[in-house]
């Protein structure tokens, strides 16, 4: 027998009441958005009229200057060598040797590949030493695989307090220490990228199937066999996809250390913007777009392949 639309409307569940309370919360919602919203300085007429501003700026920035990029003046390239001499570990005499470290070392990077290999090389190597700290620091940071108590409460802290300090701070921090260069950016991108790598894989730890730990365990196996068969499996998709997408941030996040001399990208683009060089910043902006288009497509086909 075919029911009507009215007798299966009166079946169906009652709305929940809304009373008083939810009234008071989206009031005071309304007060924190107004109170934010102040603040946060947001004054839309300002924002019309600046557009033209916008539009002059793009267009002192068109067309995009790549001579920097494809012209061999660019690179500064040192006079008697060869492409061969430069690019290949070929024995050289002791002076040649020396000219050709000190244009790999000062020179190259300073231009836009070099910069841009530069970021590459900081994300790449701030991400690997993040996960060497990160990863014994899941275990030990979550609740059912720390050793004690104590050890979970204090790793937790030191977690809780790095994380709050800014990348950027960071590398002021190491540019003090160290100096310029990228060796500051990639310890910044290091210990940021540890604190948060290893916050997450704590938490995965914690969300797992406690079953198969029950049945590991069971067999006798001890600390060590338990995280090896019973938590590594059950994490390894998550580590693996956690460590991809902060590659993908620390990328980003080179490019912006740049800015305060911790190497890399964004140092050429900081100083294109202030020289007033509007084209050749674009291209620049434009290398760094593709770049991490590039990183997200490589990283999401690498995930793909492995999770």
């Amino acid at each position: 027998m075919k029911r009507s639309e009215t007798d299966i409307f009166s079946e169906a569940p009652t709305p929940p009441k809304r009373g008083a309370r939810f009234l008071v919360l989206l009031v005071i919602f309304g007060l924190i958005m107004a109170w934010s919203f102040h603040g946060a300085k947001i004054r839309p007429g300002e924002l019309i009229q600046g557009i033209p501003q916008i539009a002059i700026t793009l267009g002192r920035m068109l067309p995009p200057d790549f001579s920097k990029v494809t012209h061999a003046k660019g690179y500064f390239l040192p006079e008697g060598f060869s492409l061969r001499e430069l690019f290949l570990p070929l024995p050289l005499p002791a002076q040649q040797a020396r000219i050709k470290q000190r244009w790999w070392d000062n020179t190259f990077p300073q231009t836009i590949v070099g910069a841009t290999l530069e970021t590459v090389q900081m994300a790449l190597a701030g991400t690997f030493l993040a996960l060497i700290v990160a990863f014994p620091v899941g275990f030990l940071a979550a609740r059912n695989t720390t050793p004690h108590p104590l050890v979970y409460h204090a790793l937790r802290t030191v977690l809780n307090f790095l994380r709050t300090i800014p990348d950027l701070a960071l590398g002021l921090l190491f540019v003090a220490a160290v100096g310029l260069g990228a060796f500051a950016g990639t310890l910044a991108l290091a210990i940021h990228t540890a604190t948060v790598l290893g916050k997450l894989l704590s938490e995965s730890v914690e969300n797992i199937d406690e079953g198969v730990v029950e049945a590991i365990r069971a067999t006798g196996a001890g600390y060590s066999q338990i995280l090896s068969f019973a938590v590594l499996p059950q994490i390894l998709p998550d580590l693996i996809s956690f460590t991809l997408y902060r590659l993908e941030t620390n990328i980003r996040a080179a490019s912006v250390l740049g800015l305060i001399g911790a190497g890399g990208i964004g140092y050429l683009m900081n100083t294109s913007f202030r020289t007033f060089q509007y084209q050749e910043a674009a291209a620049i902006v434009i290398v760094l777009i593709a770049l991490v288009m590039l990183v997200d497509y490589l990283s999401s086909r690498l995930r793909k392949l492995v999770v």
